[in-house]
Order: structure tokens, then sequence, then C-alpha cells
């Protein structure tokens, strides 16, 4: 299991980073998880597994705001005038910072 754990890091760190100039992307443990199963067999490996590996690199934890947007005004296309949308939030929720390299 240890030797799974350690490819998992030399995969996480071979295409993303702790800090850094790189696209930052957002990603949930579970997202960590699947990304190795094409792979690690399932079994050897958990979420939890996922979560210690993103610990021991450093990888840091940012609150991520999800928003929806919402049609607030229908318009009207025969008149020529645009719906309006609104960007609503919908969720908060806590996920891995990652910067691709």
């Amino acid at each position: 299991m240890e030797d799974y754990k350690e490819l998992m890091k030399d995969l996480l760190l071979r295409y993303y980073s702790v800090e850094g100039e790189g696209k930052k992307l957002h990603r949930s443990t579970f997202d960590i998880f699947k990304m190795c199963h094409g792979i690690i067999p399932t079994h050897p490996i958990t979420e939890h597994d996922a979560y210690e590996v993103m610990q021991e690199l450093g990888f840091q934890i940012e609150q991520k705001i999800i928003y929806e947007k919402v049609c607030i005004f229908e318009g009207d296309e025969e008149a020529g005038v645009p719906s309006e949308y609104d960007e609503v939030e919908t969720e908060r929720i806590f996920l891995w910072v990652l910067y691709e390299k």
C-alpha cells in the first residue's frame, strides 16, 4: 500500500505543484482518488490514502464558492430584447489547491 501512495505522490508532483505560476485548480479528495484509478487497483487505496498524500505533500485547502447562472429576465426574442442572467451562490465547499506545471 505504501508503494501505491508513493506512486500517487510522484504522479501528483509530476503534473502539479503546491505553489506556482500555473493554472490554479481546485479538486476534492475524491477527485484525487479518481485520478489514480486508471493505474492503481481500487481496493489497495482509499480516499483516506488520497487525503494523507495531499497532506504529506503540503497541498493547501481553500473554500470555493460555486455559482449558477439564473435567468432573472426572459427577454423578448421577437423584439430583440435579450434575456438577463445573474450569478447566484449555490454551494460552498472546501477543496485542495493544485497548480498545473
